[in-house]
């Protein structure tokens, strides 16, 4: 039985829990130890190229239009070749509807499941039997990824001292600071630049102190209700509907995703919604795919508007007001 009262004690990390620089590392951090050579992994066909960088035996899965996972070209692949990981992306907090149906397929084929839930970080429902959040994309941090380890399999990480790994970020921490003063924002992002590139060469594994405590003071479950909040807003007054759906559940909405009717159609709003100083990211250009074998369909229609806990309904209502005199204009 717990106790109620007394004196307060120190919060310590899960045993399960691991603090890593970026996603890429920690996804690198898994394989490294959850596959060996030759293992094949299956990855969607809508990604960002920092992950799809970090497999190198691999076969694309197909995700609908509606970024809905497709299990007949999971069962199909799965049918003819042998694979350890799958890897599944909750697109912008939703969490695919078939999920149970795909468990039951990795289970019946010793699949293990690696869960992206960095769209949904503050969702409580996790499936993966590895989850890995780059929280870094939600929370005002530098760095920062956390991995949670159901498995029990990945091992206790090494808790040695990186000099370059902390004067990194005290960099970027630097360059996140200058970004605030308007005389000195045409160098703060060459140093955030420099910053990622380095990234890129990181192979420090170790527990991540200055991460860890970013990621205790700055996460707060109630900004899942902001997102929701700012989402609701939107939906009820866009003309363009989500390709998620407005739902008052677990859902832990990222942004709020358009998809237009062409990539025209896609880069008149964005332009516009710019010199309006509103900045509308494309999840994911898909640069990489040279071969064509992703989903370019939606890479070449999404925008992703902004609803995270920086903004209020009086931003909403700015970008509404833009968004639906361009599509009246149109």
């Amino acid at each position: 039985m717990k106790e109620i009262g007394s004196d307060f004690t120190l919060q310590v990390k899960n045993v399960q829990d691991l603090f890593f620089v970026s996603g890429r590392v920690g996804i690198k951090y898994i394989l490294s130890h959850l596959t060996q050579r030759g293992d094949k992994c299956l990855i969607p066909n809508y990604l960002c190229e920092s992950i799809q960088s970090c497999f190198t035996e691999y076969d694309y899965y197909d995700i609908h239009n509606d970024l809905s996972i497709s299990i007949d070209s999971i069962k199909s692949h799965v049918s003819k070749n042998n694979y350890k990981i799958i890897f599944i992306i909750n697109y912008f907090g939703r969490v695919d509807k078939q999920i149970s149906l795909l468990q039951e397929v990795c289970t019946s084929n010793n699949i293990l499941i690696i869960e992206d839930f960095t769209h949904n970080m503050f969702s409580s429902n996790l499936y993966g039997d590895v989850c890995l959040c780059s929280y870094r994309k939600s929370l005002e941090t530098p760095f920062g990824c956390i991995v949670i380890d159901k498995t029990k399999l990945l091992p206790k990480q090494n808790t040695s001292f990186n000099l370059k790994y902390l004067i990194s970020n005290v960099t970027k921490i630097t360059g996140m600071i200058l970004k605030n003063v308007s005389c000195l924002k045409s160098i703060w992002y060459p140093i955030l630049q420099c910053c990622e590139k380095y990234i890129e060469s990181v192979t420090y594994n170790g527990f991540d102190y200055i991460n860890y405590t970013f990621y205790k003071y700055y996460y707060d479950p109630s900004n899942k209700y902001i997102r929701g909040s700012n989402f609701i807003f939107l939906h009820d007054t866009l003309m363009h509907k989500p390709m998620i759906k407005n739902e008052k559940n677990d859902t832990c909405y990222f942004t709020y995703p358009i998809l237009f009717s062409s990539r025209d159609e896609r880069e008149l709003v964005r332009s516009e919604c710019i010199k309006q100083q509103i900045y509308c990211p494309v999840y994911w250009p898909l640069d990489f795919d040279v071969e064509k074998k992703c989903n370019h369909y939606i890479a070449d229609r999404i925008l992703c508007i902004p609803i995270d806990q920086r903004y209020n309904i009086d931003s909403m209502k700015r970008i509404q007001n833009v968004c639906n005199i361009i599509c009246t204009n149109d």
